[in-house]
């Protein structure tokens, strides 16, 4: 079992850290095995946690995977990674 991701905090910081990414709702859903609709609803959980710890972790690692780290302190957020352009 995956452990638990404590960096997505929000559905606010989800869509900003795909969009950062590069990813369409679209293609984070294929990456993840999931709907693009899953995406969409987890994106509207604005400032709430969008989805479970399984899927938390998945997400997490698609999105480093595409250059793009989840932080939640001092406020949830995300950033590129050293060495990555944009």
């Amino acid at each position: 079992m995956a452990p638990y991701s404590k960096n997505l905090v929000t559905g606010r910081q989800l869509r900003a850290a795909r969009v950062l990414a590069g990813l369409t709702q679209r293609t984070l859903g294929a990456a993840l095995g999931v709907d693009e609709r899953a995406v969409r609803f987890w994106e509207r959980k604005h400032d709430r946690r969008p989805t479970g710890a399984p899927n938390n972790r998945r997400i997490e690692e698609v999105l480093l995977d595409h250059g793009v780290i989840l932080f939640a302190e001092p406020t949830p957020g995300a950033r590129l990674a050293a060495g990555v352009k944009q």
